[in-house]
């Protein structure tokens, strides 16, 4: 129960502070040189690598792998509990514009899941 109270409390401080940052990273202006390499449906390497990932993969990675080694909790059932809530409050707090966007959900997934992994293999380290 500690684990899924946590993580929900994790995945609002992610929505939040994710929009936030999302915002600074959002406005990093692509390279000319980049924007020629990066045009059309591989734009959204850019979005991924930077905008997306700075935005909210830096702060998912960082609060679900703190909160596992600080708190010592189950690694998985606090990511997945961290990940929904977040996705959750996103849609409720934005419902008229929130669509599954791909390249949010591969970061935060991604994220999520790496920290998971991370916190879990060095257990007692």
């Amino acid at each position: 129960m500690k684990n899924v109270v946590i993580g929900l409390a994790i995945g609002i401080a992610i929505a939040y502070l994710g929009v936030y940052f999302t915002g600074f990273s959002a406005a990093i202006a692509v390279p000319q040189e980049v924007a020629e390499v990066l045009s059309g449906k591989s734009f959204l390497i850019w979005e991924i690598a930077v905008t997306q990932f700075l935005g909210y993969g830096v702060i998912a990675f960082l609060l679900v792998y703190f909160s596992i080694k600080i708190l010592r909790l189950n690694p998985w059932v606090t990511a997945i509990a961290a990940l929904i809530s977040c996705e959750a409050l996103l849609f409720v707090t934005y419902t008229s514009q929130y669509t599954i966007y791909v390249p949010h959900f591969v970061v935060l997934v991604g994220c999520g899941a790496l920290a998971a992994f991370m916190a879990s293999r060095k257990k007692y380290a």
